[in-house]
């Protein structure tokens, strides 16, 4: 009893410590945690949709919901991590700096989705009979994704990781309790899965007002010299994030209009699937929350240590990945789901490769480089346009998938070049040492 009782109190103050993380290896470790989280519920709200709606309906949903998912990103490109890096350096106007990105996340939400409503008939291709309706009531939900987008940043800057790590993980959260309730009442279909996504995003959105409240402060007169200091950074970081979105959208652009309705929910099951590995690496929000403002040389080491974290992590899992992945297809999804695993191996490959370049990116903007991250963003969009267009109709979702790998291997090695050529950094060891077992140490005191 003596000696289980240090340890229970060890337990309980690692546990409290975790709950607070108001250090930044805790809130990295938390951000794990509920990512891991997420992507559980994403997996199972993805097998009852595969499962109830078949590989046709699976591809009507992921259809209509694509539009008004992309839009809300697009809503907010540049205005994004803006937010984040300027909260982070004047708290004390935070207020002004989110009433700012949040106005014109939704004046370009909804310019944009006035436009898909008008030609979704287009965008839907060969899916409008079955998912026009669907997709154009769907498109409110990019202004409650792109305002929630800026409210999680909001949270960031402050250091209120838990709040942001819980802004992320809530929608998924709510999804997959309506997303039961229909099930279980036996009411779900396509319509009503869709309907689930919207109203849980709508009412996380909603529990989050509360917290945001507290967190906001200044004066509202500061919002003209707010929207200078944002307009300013997020003019240099939009091109980026416009490239890196049209890159992760690439495929579902594309085999949107081009694939029936039943080999485009095998493509999306297929990479879906392939990006549970992300949760073993903290969110990118975070990454470069404690990057800003630490100096060249501290920016630089916390690049090292996160980097080469995320390549340890991930070389066992891929391993694992390959000799379990037809008996998860088959297990969970069906036999019918069987075709993707081909995708979904070289979908496996680039997500990992894509999460190691992203963790870079991160150091060129806090170093103060958006506008050549952006340059490296256009080249890898270009490239992956390029192969599927080609790839894609004659090769289908293996296409789709080879075309995104490439461009992602296009991206790290450019990136991984500019730390010498324009950063002027040495190039990073990318496997563990005992000076990264003391950084994460010292990471968590």
């Amino acid at each position: 009893m003596t000696r289980g009782a240090p340890a229970m109190t060890t337990l309980l103050r690692f546990l409290q410590k975790l709950i607070s993380a108001d250090r930044l290896g805790y809130a990295a470790l938390q951000s794990i945690l509920l990512q891991a989280a997420g992507v559980l519920l994403n997996f199972v709200t993805g097998v009852i949709t595969a499962r109830a709606l078949g590989a046709e309906g699976r591809g009507v949903y992921a259809a209509a919901t694509a539009w008004a998912t992309l839009l809300s990103s697009a809503a907010v490109v540049g205005l994004s991590d803006a937010v984040l890096l300027h909260v982070r350096n004047r708290p004390d106007h935070s207020r002004a700096y989110f009433l700012c990105a949040a106005l014109a996340a939704l004046v370009l939400a909804t310019g944009m989705s006035a436009a898909a409503f008008v030609f979704m008939p287009v965008l839907l291709g060969r899916h409008g009979a079955a998912a026009l309706d669907l997709a154009r009531a769907t498109l409110i939900l990019a202004h409650f994704t792109a305002v929630a987008m800026i409210m999680r940043q909001v949270f960031a800057g402050q250091g209120r990781y838990l709040i942001a790590n819980l802004a992320a993980f809530m929608p998924f959260a709510l999804h997959a309790v309506l997303l039961t309730a229909c099930l279980l009442l036996g009411r779900l279909d396509v319509s009503t899965a869709i309907i689930s996504v919207v109203a849980g995003t709508i009412l996380a959105l909603l529990a989050l007002v509360p917290a945001l409240l507290q967190e906001l402060r200044g004066p509202l007169s500061e919002m003209r010299q707010a929207w200078a200091s944002l307009l300013s950074f997020a003019r240099r970081a939009a091109l980026a994030d416009l490239f890196a979105l049209g890159t992760a959208w690439a495929d579902r652009l594309i085999l949107i209009p081009l694939l029936p309705a039943a080999q485009l929910g095998i493509y999306v099951v297929a990479a879906n699937l392939s990006r549970i590995l992300i949760i073993f690496t903290p969110a990118t929000g975070i990454l470069l929350s404690a990057m800003s403002g630490q100096g060249r040389e501290r920016s630089a080491h916390l690049h090292q240590l996160a980097l080469r974290l995320t390549i340890a992590s991930y070389i066992p899992l891929v391993a694992a990945t390959f000799l379990v992945d037809r008996l998860v297809m088959t297990v969970f999804y069906g036999p019918e789901f069987l075709a993707a695993v081909t995708a979904f191996r070289i979908l496996v490959v680039e997500a990992v490769l894509n999460r190691i370049a992203t963790v870079t990116s991160q150091l060129y903007l806090s170093l103060g480089r958006p506008t050549l991250n952006s340059a490296i963003r256009g080249v890898e969009l270009a490239l992956v346009l390029c192969l599927m267009i080609i790839l894609a109709p004659r090769y289908g979702s293996t296409g789709a998938a080879f075309g995104l790998l490439a461009g992602t291997v296009l991206r790290l090695t450019l990136l991984w070049g500019g730390l010498i050529t324009h950063l002027h950094l040495p190039f990073p060891r990318l496997w563990l040492g005992r000076s990264d077992l003391a950084g994460m140490m010292a990471a968590l005191k």
